[in-house]
């Protein structure tokens, strides 16, 4: 992928398969699918600038067993190398809770961790996902973070995640603002022609086609004009969308978009099988590759 040219026209053709008990992301550029037993997730991210990682951090875990997949995605104060210690500490949260139900504890940790880490006036927004495949449960966290788009199947429309973003009437607080905030978790109940879509604030950022600012709201109405043939193209048809209103829109900040889709596979008895002895042998990190 040539770097901070051309709009991308069709699905993105890396992947990344992960395998149970595994730990995959970091902060580079990236146009990746990634496939978990629970979950398929489309990935964009662009660092600002010319830096081959960014302030955007997103993480991908599975647990031992598979019926865990876990997400998050944090927009941190700064770029590049500056931000490189959040992120290692980030993943270091991640790696102790791949098999972790209770998203809550997830978050009061990277709470903790980023609060140690961050230089003086440092913050993150972070949004965590956690699918839970035996129920098909998505339980979704925010840390001042812009809230998720939605799209039932059932419907056929795309709404915004709870209200305004409010997750169970919890703080909706950046990281590393307050050290003893409780975050909430709102359960969701998703289908695997169901989707979940969330972003930096790069995107509510970017000018529309009247010179405006999207904001969440704008944002929300043009991801309801997408074609919804087939998922993976939504993410590439955005970006090529904003990048069409104005050629500056998401080069003024770090820059990404997830969307996440259950999968709809049962979990192997194999895989349960032997979760004890992958548990064992411990957890399998793997970087994202940066785009050259």
């Amino acid at each position: 992928m040539e770097r901070n040219s051309g709009s991308p026209t069709k699905p993105t053709g890396d992947s990344h398969r992960m395998q149970c008990m595994e730990l995959w992301g970091g902060s580079a550029e990236t146009d990746t699918i990634v496939t978990m037993t629970g979950l398929t997730g489309y990935l964009y991210s662009r660092p600002y600038g010319q830096g081959r990682h960014g302030g955007d951090v997103y993480y991908f875990s599975s647990c031992a067993s598979g019926r865990i997949s876990r997400v998050l995605l944090a927009d941190v104060t700064g770029h590049g190398a500056a931000v490189a210690g959040t992120a290692a500490a980030l993943r270091d949260v991640m790696r102790r809770n791949v098999n972790v139900i209770r998203q809550a504890s997830l978050m009061d940790a990277i709470n903790r961790e980023f609060g140690q880490v961050a230089e003086d006036g440092g913050f993150a927004t972070a949004l965590a996902a956690t699918y839970f495949s035996p129920t098909g449960t998505m339980s979704i966290s925010l840390a001042g973070h812009p809230p998720p788009f939605l799209y039932s199947k059932s419907t056929g429309a795309w709404t915004l995640f709870g209200n305004g973003g409010k997750v169970a009437g919890g703080p909706n607080v950046p990281l590393g603002i307050l050290d003893d905030t409780e975050y909430q978790s709102a359960s969701i109940e998703l289908g695997a022609d169901d989707l979940l879509l969330a972003y930096t604030d790069a995107f509510v950022e970017s000018v529309g086609a009247d010179g405006e600012l999207l904001r969440v709201q704008g944002l929300l109405e043009l991801v309801r004009q997408a074609p919804m043939e087939r998922p993976s193209g939504i993410v590439p048809w955005l970006i090529s969308r904003l990048r069409d209103f104005r050629e500056t829109n998401l080069t003024l900040d770090d820059a990404t978009l997830l969307l996440l889709q259950p999968t709809g596979r049962r979990i192997p008895m194999r895989d349960n099988l032997l979760a004890p002895f992958r548990i064992l042998r411990g957890v399998i990190e793997a970087d994202a590759p940066a785009q050259s």
